[in-house]
């Protein structure tokens, strides 16, 4: 047992440090006017078509197919895609691309903070005191995050702030929807249906041959990085990270998120992270930890 979780806890922790990196690359093509929806469409569909080839040879046709034989886990599935794969891809991206990689990642990591709220809704119990006084350092983090120390005025714009939240929301999403259906379907089969599926509604809304931007050799690989890394690598591990811990031991994880995404800025693109900036981010981290610590109790 304790050997399942600790594959779990480190299948998690790769999947968050993948993710935190593929943020400063996003950010480069995004200086370079690379549209946001465009490579949402192309890396879900690439990476959708990629993972199901993955999944029907070694998942074979039956596991494939299998959940969408059960009315239930189709419903579970489409609401996964649209409201947690989907919805985490695109805000995340967007946040980045009107913020920067470390911002939008730090604000992200409000997500473990949300599941504790649900898990603290979903038992119909009020949060602890302990709870209550990490979500208050939370936001306290948040706060210095977003003013650089002026608490009377935003450091970042609103709008910046805005899918900031809004990527922490859509984080939480993630962790959450998926949890039953992971009880009974592969995590492999679940990200194919989940990429393709997501691929093709955002290629309906931005078809990825329209407008193709025009990269050189090093964007280009940073667009591959962020296809094969931050997307058919991290959200499989991540998933199967599920199986073999709480949605709420995962969640926290992600603090090597902002971690990943923070010294890839620095040290590879000259990003300066300010005294208040760093100081929020760690408090926001260190949440985390006294999360881990108190031991929440999972759904």
């Amino acid at each position: 047992m304790r050997r399942k979780r600790l594959f779990g806890l480190v299948m998690g922790t790769i999947a968050a440090l993948l993710w935190g990196i593929s943020g400063p690359a996003s950010e480069m093509l995004f200086d370079h006017q690379v549209d946001v929806a465009w490579l949402i469409s192309s890396k879900m569909l690439i990476a959708g078509v990629i993972t199901m080839v993955l999944a029907w040879r070694l998942q074979g046709k039956t596991a494939l197919l299998a959940p969408w034989r059960e009315r239930r886990a189709s419903g579970q599935l489409l609401i996964f895609i649209l409201f947690g794969m989907l919805a985490m891809q695109y805000i995340y991206f967007k946040a980045v691309a009107v913020a920067n990689a470390p911002t939008a990642t730090i604000l992200q990591f409000l997500s473990p903070v949300l599941v504790l709220i649900y898990v603290a809704l979903q038992a119909r119990q009020l949060p602890r005191r302990t709870d209550v006084l990490i979500i208050a350092l939370a936001m306290f983090g948040t706060l210095l995050v977003v003013t650089k120390g002026q608490l009377t005025a935003l450091a970042i714009t609103p709008q910046a702030l805005a899918w900031g939240l809004m990527a922490a929301l859509a984080a939480a999403a993630y962790a959450i929807l998926p949890a039953q259906l992971l009880k009974r379907h592969s995590p492999l089969v679940v990200t194919a249906w989940a990429q393709l599926l997501g691929g093709i509604a955002m290629t309906v809304v931005r078809p990825f041959w329209v407008d193709c931007p025009h990269l050189t050799i090093g964007q280009w690989g940073a667009y591959a990085f962020v296809v094969i890394g931050g997307t058919i690598v991290a959200y499989l591990l991540y998933l199967i990270s599920l199986q073999y811990v709480s949605v709420t031991a995962v969640s926290l994880l992600d603090a090597f998120e902002p971690l990943g995404a923070t010294v890839t800025a620095v040290v590879f693109f000259g990003f300066h992270l300010g005294f208040f900036e760093l100081i929020g981010g760690t408090l926001i981290i260190i949440t985390v930890l006294l999360m881990s610590i108190t031991e929440p109790k999972a759904p």
